[in-house]
């Protein structure tokens, strides 16, 4: 827009903007991404304290696998921040190197009872994981997932 003499104008470019903005998810996952980039190798995530194996590799007889939860024991308190995953992910690759996969964000049941509305992130309600007591979300932010970026079990992910 554009004030002369009194007149509002309105200007159009044929130009590409490519400072758009970007979708507000599509924005969150991204910063995830940059954060985690770091962690690719296995040993500096641990280093930077996702140091537990919260799991060992996970693997579902038909869906395929989760990998490895290697959680930040003092983020598991409640917090939902996308920049403070709880758990990263990681699978043996074709060589044995631990891949970094995506992060999972965690909830206990003691801190958000289960019989509440589910908390949400990135538009996306977390799920109830009886088995642990806790409200969990998948993001596959680092290995695509066929079924979905936010998707439990990713058929491409083995522990083989």
């Amino acid at each position: 827009m554009l004030l002369l003499w009194g007149l509002t104008i309105s200007l159009v470019s044929c130009e590409k903007n490519e400072e758009e903005p970007k979708d507000e998810v599509a924005q969150m996952i991204e910063e995830v991404r940059n954060i985690t980039q770091s962690y690719t190798l296995h040993s500096n995530g641990v280093a930077a304290g996702w140091a537990t194996d919260l799991s060992g590799c996970v693997a579902h007889p038909t869906e395929g696998g989760m990998g490895h939860h290697f959680g930040r024991l003092e983020y598991i308190d409640g917090r939902i921040n996308h920049l403070e995953p709880q758990v990263l992910l990681y699978a043996p690759d074709a060589n044995g190197t631990m891949e970094l996969l995506g992060v999972e964000y965690l909830i206990p049941f003691a801190i958000h009872s289960e019989d509440k509305e589910p908390p949400t992130l990135f538009g996306q309600n977390y799920h109830k994981n009886q088995q642990i007591e806790m409200w969990a979300l998948h993001l596959w932010s680092e290995k695509e997932n066929p079924n979905g970026m936010f998707y439990d079990w990713n058929p491409d992910v083995s522990c083989q």
